[in-house]
C-alpha cells in the first residue's frame, strides 16, 4: 500500500496580526475550500493554486460585505453563491433596502438556510450610505493590520534526490543531474499590510525543499515576489504595483485565477471577473509582473496593465520546447532551466456595465524572447508555437426577467475561434436551470486561457453541460449535471478522436443548525488507447468510472465531527473491475479554558488499483492545502493527525500542525 501525501515533521505558522478571524470563521473557510478543492483536484492535469481563493474569503471574514452598501464585485468573491443567487440578492436590496436583520435574507428567491449559514461570516448590516471615505497617515498606522507568516517542514521519507552521495560525485568528478543541492527542508516567509479593503502591500520568499539555501550554487530564497494594491481612490477603482493576477471575461483569453469548473455547485459554471488584483501566492508561474490601473468612468471600466518578467525553460539554440511551471529548482539541470526566457505581456479591457447587461473587449500581446517549439507530435500539431501571440474577445451579459444570458467569443492571431456561452433560468424560487455550450477549435490556443472545460488547456474541444438544483422541500436541496464533451483531434494518451461524458447527482440534508448530511453519486467515461499484442492499430476503449459518498457533519456542544464513507469502481473495458473504499473519521475538539484547537482523524482505505485511487481533503496549516491520494491493493492503513491553534490575549496567533 502506498499513500501520496505531503507528511510534516512539524509545521509551525506564526502570525502576528491585530483582530484576527475566529476559529469558526477559518473553520467555515476551510470547509467551503474543501469542497471546492477537493472536486476540483480529482480530475485536473496540473496542481490548482487555492490561495487566492483563500485569501479572499479570509479578507471578507475581517471586511465583511455590508449588504446594505454592495455591488455584484464584492458578492461574486462568495464562490458558494451562484450567479442568480447574486442577481436575486442585488435585485432586493435595490426593492427593499435597507436590511434590519442578517436572516431577512431567508425572504430571496434561492436563498435557504445552509447558503445564509455559509454567508455569515462574510456579510454585515451596516449603513446603506455610500459616503467617500478620506484615508489619512495616521489612520494607516494606526488601524492598518500587519501580518507575518513563517512556515518550515519536512518530509519523514527520504526521496531519491537527497540519496547519492557525494562520494560518488568525486570518483566520477561530476555532479549527478539528479542530485538535490539543497536540504529537505520547505520553508516561506510572508508579509502582509492591509488597511480595511483600501491598501494592501505584502513580499513572499520561498525556498521548495531541495533547493539550497545557501552554497555554490545558490544563494537565499529560491522565489521572491512583492505587491502593492490601491483601491477606490477618486476615479482611479484599482491600483497593483509589482506581482498581480488579471481575470476577464469568461477566462477565452486572461484567466490567471482559479476557476471553478464542474463541482457539486452545479450552477455556478462563469469564472468570477475580478479584473486586477495583487498576487501573493507562492506559485512561481501564474501571475504577472510589472503594474496595472483600472478606472471607473461612470458605467465605464478601462484597464491597461504590463508585466516583465522571466520564465524557466531548456533552452537550446533560442528556442525551448515548453515553460516549466512547477518552480522547483533542485538539481542542476533544473537550475540551468531557471528565468532563461523572457516574457512581456501588455495588455486592456474595457468594459460597460447597465442595469440589465454589460459588455466588455480584451485585448492581450505577448511576446517571449525565445521562440517555443514545442517537440511536435500528432496530439500537439496545433499547439502555439513561436515568440509572439496577440489574442482579443468579446465578452458579454444579458439578464431578461428569470433568463440571465453570458458568454465570451475569442480569437487568435492566427484567425483561431473560441466560444464559450450559458443560459441560467430561474422558473420559480426552489429550482435554479443553467445550460452552457462550449467550442474550442484545435488551434485555438492562448497561452492565458483558463476557463469551463474538460481539460486544463483551452483547445480541441466542443461540449454540452446541463446543470440543475432544485430544492424540493425543507431541509433539502437536490444538485445534478450532465457534460457531454467530444475532442475532435487527438489527444495526449488517444490517437484519435473521441468523446466522453461526465454526470453527477447530489442530495444535501440539513435539518438542524448543527447537522449537515449529502449522497453524491459521480460517473465519468473517458477514452483511452488500448494495444494488445493482436492488433496493429491502436485502439480506443471507453473508461466507465463511478464515484459515490456518504458525508455527515454534526456538532455537539464544543465537539465537531464528521463521517466519511467512499466508494468506486472503474473498467478499462478489457481487465477486470477494480473497486476502491475509503472511511474516515473527524473529530474536533475547542477548549473553553485554553485557546486551543485539537483536530483528530482515523482513516481507513482499501484501493485496488491506482484508477481507484481516493482524494480526501486534509486540514492544514494556513495557506497549505492538502488533499492526499491514497491507493492500493488489499491493505488497509490507520492514520492519525493533530491540529492546534492558539491564541495568545494580545491577539497573536500560533498554529501548530503535527501529524
Amino acid at each position: 500500500m502506498k499513500l501520496k501525501k505531503k507528511t510534516y515533521i512539524v509545521s509551525l505558522l506564526c502570525v502576528l496580526t491585530i483582530g484576527l478571524q475566529a476559529q469558526d470563521v477559518r473553520d467555515n473557510t476551510e470547509q467551503i475550500i474543501a469542497d471546492i478543492y477537493e472536486q476540483a483536484s480529482e480530475d485536473a492535469e496540473t496542481e490548482i493554486d487555492f490561495t487566492s481563493l483563500y485569501e479572499d474569503l479570509l479578507e471578507l471574514a475581517e471586511n465583511p460585505v455590508n449588504l446594505n452598501n454592495t455591488n455584484k464585485e464584492e458578492l461574486e468573491k462568495l464562490q458558494f453563491l451562484s450567479d442568480d443567487q447574486i442577481q436575486n440578492i442585488l435585485y432586493y436590496l435595490y426593492k427593499c433596502a435597507p436590511l434590519n436583520s442578517i436572516y431577512e435574507l431567508q425572504l430571496i428567491d434561492g436563498l435557504d438556510m445552509t447558503d445564509i449559514r455559509h454567508m455569515l461570516p462574510f456579510v454585515s448590516i451596516g449603513e446603506g450610505e455610500n459616503m467617500p471615505q478620506k484615508i489619512t497617515m495616521r489612520d494607516i498606522a494606526r488601524y492598518g493590520k500587519n501580518e507575518l507568516f513563517m512556515r518550515i517542514d519536512r518530509g519523514l521519507e527520504t526521496k531519491e534526490g537527497y540519496r547519492h552521495l557525494p562520494e560518488e560525485d568525486e570518483e566520477t568528478n561530476n555532479q549527478s543531474s539528479k542530485k538535490y543541492l539543497g536540504d529537505p527542508f520547505y520553508s516561506y516567509l510572508k508579509y502582509h499590510f492591509h488597511f480595511r479593503n483600501r491598501l494592501q502591500a505584502g513580499f513572499t520568499a520561498e525556498k521548495d525543499a531541495g533547493e539550497q539555501f545557501w552554497g555554490s550554487q545558490h544563494k537565499d530564497y529560491d522565489f521572491y515576489s512583492a505587491y502593492t494594491e490601491l483601491k477606490n481612490f477618486g476615479k482611479m477603482k484599482t491600483l497593483v504595483i509589482g506581482d498581480f493576477r488579471a481575470n476577464f471575461g469568461q477566462g477565452l483569453v486572461l484567466r490567471t485565477d482559479f476557476s471553478m469548473g464542474k463541482s457539486a455547485y452545479v450552477l455556478q459554471v462563469n469564472p468570477r471577473s475580478g479584473g486586477l488584483k495583487k498576487y501573493s501566492s507562492t506559485n512561481e508561474s501564474s501571475f504577472f509582473r510589472g503594474g496595472g490601473i483600472t478606472f471607473k468612468l461612470g458605467k465605464t471600466d478601462l484597464t491597461a496593465f504590463y508585466s516583465n518578467k522571466m520564465l524557466d525553460g531548456d533552452t537550446i539554440n533560442g528556442s525551448f520546447p515548453t515553460i516549466l511551471r512547477d518552480g522547483l529548482h533542485r538539481t542542476n539541470d533544473e537550475l540551468k532551466s531557471k528565468h532563461t526566457v523572457n516574457e512581456q505581456v501588455l495588455g486592456g479591457n474595457v468594459s460597460y456595465t447597465h442595469s440589465w447587461f454589460q459588455v466588455g473587449v480584451t485585448l492581450v500581446h505577448i511576446n517571449l524572447d525565445n521562440n517555443l517549439q514545442p517537440e511536435k507530435n500528432l496530439y500537439n500539431r496545433f499547439y502555439f508555437s513561436g515568440n509572439n501571440q496577440t489574442c482579443g474577445s468579446m465578452n458579454y451579459r444579458f439578464r431578461w426577467q428569470k433568463l440571465n444570458f453570458s458568454g465570451e467569443t475569442a480569437i487568435t492571431d492566427n484567425y483561431s475561434l473560441a466560444t464559450v456561452n450559458s443560459l441560467n433560468f430561474n422558473p420559480v424560487s426552489r429550482v435554479g436551470l443553467v445550460a452552457l455550450y462550449r467550442y474550442f477549435s484545435k488551434d485555438y490556443d492562448a497561452l492565458y486561457a483558463n476557463t469551463f472545460s474538460e481539460t486544463s488547456r483551452v483547445n480541441n474541444e466542443s461540449g454540452m453541460y446541463i446543470g440543475a438544483e432544485v430544492r424540493p422541500v425543507k431541509f433539502w436541496k437536490l444538485s445534478a449535471y450532465l457534460d457531454s464533451y467530444r475532442f475532435g483531434w487527438p489527444k495526449f494518451g488517444i490517437y484519435a478522436p473521441s468523446i466522453g461524458k461526465d454526470m453527477l447527482i447530489q442530495a444535501d440534508y440539513a435539518p438542524k443548525r448543527n447537522v449537515a448530511m449529502l449522497w453524491r453519486f459521480k460517473l465519468e467515461e473517458k477514452s483511452h488507447n488500448f494495444t494488445d499484442t493482436s492488433s496493429t492499430m491502436q485502439v480506443v476503449l471507453s473508461q466507465p468510472k463511478w464515484q459515490a459518498r456518504y458525508q455527515l457533519n454534526y456538532s455537539f456542544g464544543r465537539f465537531k465531527f464528521k463521517n466519511q464513507l467512499d466508494v468506486n469502481g472503474f473498467s478499462d473495458g478489457v481487465n477486470t473491475p477494480g473497486y476502491g473504499f475509503s472511511a474516515l473519521q473527524d473529530v474536533s475538539y475547542s477548549f473553553l479554558q485554553v485557546p486551543l484547537t485539537l483536530d483528530l482523524r482515523l482513516h481507513i482505505f482499501d484501493a485496488q488499483n491506482f484508477e481507484n485511487r481516493i482524494y480526501t481533503y486534509e486540514k492544514d496549516v494556513l495557506y497549505a492545502f492538502s488533499i492526499p491520494m491514497a491507493y492500493g491493493q488489499g491493505t488497509r492503513i490507520f492514520g492519525f493527525y493533530l491540529n492546534g491553534n492558539f491564541k495568545e490575549k494580545n491577539n497573536r496567533n500560533i498554529r501548530l500542525s503535527i501529524p
